[in-house]
């Protein structure tokens, strides 16, 4: 071994390495660097070809451990520090990437490649303006570097600056046509616009050029998802999870698709929900939590994980009670998986004693930080919606976790101790199977902050027109066959009555939905659709209209209590899973018992009955705003002390299980 420490790689060694990366072997690439690296250990592009050559493989963590070596044995090259960031990068962790590129730029500061993959990593940190200006440095170099334009197009796209953002995606595309990830973002900026029909093409386009490109099967997943194509989206979300197994994205766009399509039935998708956890159960150990000592006077530290704590419905659930919580007994403390500066989230901000973004942490930082803040209880806000931290919560970083308020359904995670809910939307003993949670017990299910901006209640459109008008306020993701059917039932029975539907996303999606309610023997005269529209105008939109209907098996939530405000009521088929009963916890909150049913047929027979009296709909409509102002004005107080209470013996339990622990061991 000796002889070996004065070799060097020979250039046809390198020139082999670079013929099969040119290629596409990655293979051939890792078999020449182990060779190398066994033949020359004391080089260091000999790790840093090995390094690289299993990071793109597939094996960004065996690649990081191999380039750090590389840079142990040339400290002074800038090639190796970059491709060590990008290791770091694929490895989840931006922030030591970050000090690799820094690394890198300082060694050779007219490098444009590193400056774009800097920025790319500031991204994925949540830093767009530093993105956007790394981007731009790596343009002054070479403007003709089309991962800078993409880098900058990525940029933008998070500054809200879409126009320019599609552009600089389109130029990198005209440098190299067909460029997948270029394709990739564009698809995310025409979603942003809502442009989704051409979202979906430039993304299928990705996935045609990139067949294995697991993000690109992700926003397929969500894309098909919004246009109410469920079983697309759950096509695509198992190849992405087919392609890696740990993207957890991609397993929870399956499970929402799951929970939206009415083929699956609860329990299907409980043990698909099952599925998730047990193998995120399998990749991370949970902590140990030692019994702390009691202090009747301590505060509780209560945590709350989201990427929704801004302008978003999730907020609006939140802020009432974090207003009402008792500041003496609870210190709240937020963890934020976006950055948010709007005027919800700096409300939000003045009612909690920390707040910290964290969207930049790697899920092994965030359980580390977690712990380190010494958090007693742990909300997840968000379940399997957008921005999760499920695999955060698999590794348990507090004693008591519980999930909260953003998903209806189990995370199917057993780490995840609690899910709260109400008698309306868990009856007792009725659907305790569905989930991996115990259920815990409030008065409501939530609590519902009104709209800052609320428009006046209109007069019932029947007293008008002369008929009713039923409408939904639904995602087309929710308006499957059975829906459609159910809809269909009520304007037969109800012969003169219209339906609007809003919130439409596009024009194919209303072509597809007249045509399936025609096929359902329902005239085109008496449907009416609307498209997507700002807050001020969809409340408005709630004048048009006398009664909504919901949906199955996924019944609203948002729209139902948005409704209610404008004096809309919402007619509901509570089923046999807490999604199919969201709408029913709102009425019956509100009141209003009589617009929850429980078959088909008496879905059917009520809307006849409150056709039949036009009258009785005006009188309803006029008296509900009312209503729910007083009864806002006692709920948020009577489920936050409720809360509190839960909070503080789910804590208890857990020191007395604990203690009970250590002294038997």
């Amino acid at each position: 071994m000796a002889g070996n420490a004065a070799m060097r790689i020979g250039a046809h060694e390198i020139a082999a390495w670079k013929e099969a990366f040119g290629r596409g072997d990655v293979q051939a690439c890792v078999a020449i660097g182990e060779r190398l690296v066994q033949t020359v250990p004391s080089d260091g592009r000999a790790w840093h070809l090995l390094g690289l050559a299993l990071t793109f493989a597939g094996d960004p963590r065996r690649g990081a451990d191999t380039l750090r070596k590389a840079t142990r044995l040339a400290r002074a090259d800038a090639t190796v520090w970059d491709a060590f960031g990008v290791a770091l990068q694929r490895c989840g962790d931006p922030r030591a990437a970050a000090d690799a590129f820094r690394t890198s730029l300082r060694l050779a500061p007219g490098v444009a490649s590193v400056w774009s993959n800097a920025a790319c990593n500031a991204f994925e940190m949540g830093d767009a303006a530093e993105a956007l200006r790394l981007a731009e440095r790596a343009l002054g170099l070479d403007a003709a570097l089309p991962e800078a334009h993409l880098a900058r197009g990525n940029a933008l796209s998070a500054q809200g600056r879409l126009g320019d953002a599609l552009a600089a995606c389109n130029e990198a595309l005209r440098l190299r046509p067909g460029f997948p990830g270029a394709l990739l973002s564009a698809g995310v900026v025409l979603e942003k616009l809502g442009r989704l029909g051409e979202a979906v093409a430039a993304t299928r386009a990705a996935v045609e050029r990139a067949p294995g490109l697991v993000p690109a099967h992700i926003n397929l997943g969500s894309l098909y998802c919004a246009l109410g194509d469920n079983a697309r989206a759950a096509e695509h979300s198992r190849r992405a999870i087919e392609a890696d197994p740990d993207a957890a994205t991609a397993w929870s766009n399956l499970l929402y698709a799951l929970a939206h399509d009415e083929r699956v039935s609860p329990q299907q998708a409980f043990e698909a929900h099952a599925a998730f956890g047990a193998h995120f159960a399998a990749k991370h150990a949970p902590r140990e939590h030692i019994a702390a000592q009691r202090d009747g006077e301590r505060r509780l530290r209560i945590g709350f994980v989201s990427a929704d704590l801004r302008d978003h419905p999730v907020a609006r659930f939140v802020e009432p009670v974090f207003r009402e919580l008792d500041r003496w007994r609870f210190s709240p403390i937020v963890y934020m998986n976006v950055a948010a500066d709007d005027p919800v989230a700096t409300r939000l901000r003045g009612l909690v004693d920390a707040w910290h973004e964290v969207g930049g942490l790697s899920d092994v930082q965030l359980c580390e930080r977690i712990v380190r803040d010494r958090i007693d209880v742990l909300f997840d806000l968000s379940g399997h919606t957008a921005g999760n931290r499920l695999p955060v919560f698999a590794m348990k970083p507090a004693p008591v976790q519980i999930s909260w308020i953003g998903y209806p359904g189990t995370t199917g995670l057993r780490t995840i101790d609690y899910r709260l809910v109400d008698a309306t939307t868990a009856p007792p003993g009725e659907l305790d199977h569905l989930f991996t949670e115990r259920l815990a017990y409030l008065p409501y299910q939530s609590t519902f902050e009104r709209p800052e901006r609320l428009p006046d209640v209109a007069p019932a459109p029947v007293l008008r027109n002369g008929y009713l008008t039923f409408g939904s306020f639904n995602r087309a993701a929710k308006l499957g066959a059975r829906t459609i059917a159910l809809w269909a039932s009520v304007l037969r029975a109800v012969p003169t009555s219209l339906l609007l539907v809003a919130g439409v996303p596009d024009d194919d999606t209303e072509r597809r939905l007249c045509e399936r309610l025609e096929a359902e023997g329902v005239d085109r005269v008496r449907l009416e659709f609307r498209r997507r529209v700002a807050i001020d105008e969809y409340l408005q939109l709630h004048g048009e209209v006398d009664v909504a209907l919901d949906t199955v098996p996924f019944s609203s939530g948002t729209t139902a209590n948005f409704a209610l405000w404008m004096g809309v009521p919402a007619l509901t088929l509570a089923g046999g899973s807490m999604a199919q009963r969201l709408c029913a916890s709102r009425l019956a909150a509100a009141g209003l018992h009589d617009f929850i049913t429980g078959s088909d047929e008496e879905f059917v027979a009520t809307a006849r009955r409150w056709a039949g009296d036009p009258q009785a709909v005006a009188g309803l409509r006029a008296g509900l705003r009312a209503r729910l102002e007083e009864a806002f004005a006692r709920q948020p107080a009577e489920l936050t002390r409720a809360l509190e209470d839960t909070l503080q013996r789910m804590s208890a339990e857990h020191c007395a299980r604990a203690a009970g622990a250590a002294a038997a061991g």
